[in-house]
């Protein structure tokens, strides 16, 4: 499978910087057994110049660098990537990493395991190995193999382009009717949750066999009521809203090979990284000898409770 990674940027080079030195651990950027774009959002504050200058002294094989001559704001930016990587350069799998997460260097081996498991079943739309859980090392070395379905942030995550091709109507519709007329941070929250309850009522499409197919008890409503006043807007909750309307899942990690640092971004306060649970991120550097090479999928935790994530 051709497979692209696509990096984001915008201002903060220390952050950049950071997330691209991780990147830069993990073998599979250095054998160029992935292909490496950079997306640099414009406009004021964007800073191109400097983290153009990250990217190149770092060393790191890439295929493009893609500065945007205005800014575009994280909506439009992340769904232009998706559909340049995928409707453009025709890739079968594309891995986002935002610029405030440090990778570990099991991140992409990990990754694109899962992403090879997961591609046997039609109902998996998206993949990571980014969690939230807190513990000690020696508990989480227990627990490698084990994955759950999650509807935390998109911070970083494997797509498949079959999974771009189910829900991309969705993410046009939003991106040409609320995006392009006023900036990300202006975007008209009301309408959008009112474009949302309409997609709800559309009913929940089931994807051909095979299927995963959890128990019911196990799959939950991201978005389960949309108020008026606090539903989110983000591209990301439109995505997410999407995969669930088309049927499909969000499987991670149980144990985490990555450490999201976004204390503050166009999302993300201290208060609210806090009151997100951010700041009980167990994270532990693993080893090659680490990397799961099959997954068990779990849906209760130890007391026999089912699992819940809902979105965050």
């Amino acid at each position: 499978m051709r497979t692209a990674v696509a990096t984001f940027g915008f201002g903060r080079p220390d952050h950049f910087s950071r997330m691209l030195a991780s990147l830069g651990a993990c073998p599979e950027i250095q054998s160029k057994s992935v292909d490496v774009f950079h997306f640099l959002d414009g406009g004021e504050g964007s800073q191109q110049d400097e983290l153009t200058k990250v990217i190149v002294d770092s060393g790191l094989p890439f295929v493009k660098i893609v500065a945007r001559s205005e800014n575009f704001g994280v909506g439009r930016q992340l769904i232009s990537a998706r559909r340049e990587i995928f409707d453009e350069h025709g890739y079968d799998r594309m891995i986002l990493v935002e610029d405030d997460i440090e990778l570990n260097l099991t991140f992409l081996t990990t990754l694109l395991r899962l992403a090879d498991w997961a591609s046997q079943y039609n109902d998996i739309g998206t993949v990571q190995v980014w969690n939230v859980e807190n513990g000690s090392k020696e508990e989480f070395q227990q627990h490698l193999d084990e994955i759950e379905l999650t509807n935390r942030h998109f911070v970083s995550y494997c797509m498949f382009k079959s999974t771009w091709d189910a829900i991309k109507e969705t993410l046009y519709k939003y991106e040409q009717s609320y995006l392009l007329k006023k900036p990300y941070r202006n975007r008209p929250h009301y309408r959008i949750r009112a474009f949302m309850r309409r997609r709800l009522k559309q009913g929940r499409k089931t994807p051909p066999s095979p299927r995963l197919d959890p128990p019911v008890e196990a799959i939950h409503n991201p978005f389960p009521t949309v108020s008026w006043r606090w539903a989110p807007t983000s591209q990301d909750a439109i995505t997410s809203l999407a995969m669930y309307l088309a049927g499909l899942h969000r499987v991670t990690t149980r144990v985490p090979h990555a450490f999201y640092f976004g204390v503050t971004g166009v999302h993300c306060t201290p208060e609210l990284y806090e009151q997100m649970g951010f700041n009980d991120q167990g994270y532990w550097q693993w080893q090659a000898d680490d990397v799961p090479t099959t997954f068990t999928i779990r849906y209760q935790d130890g007391l026999g409770a089912w699992l819940k994530s809902s979105y965050r």
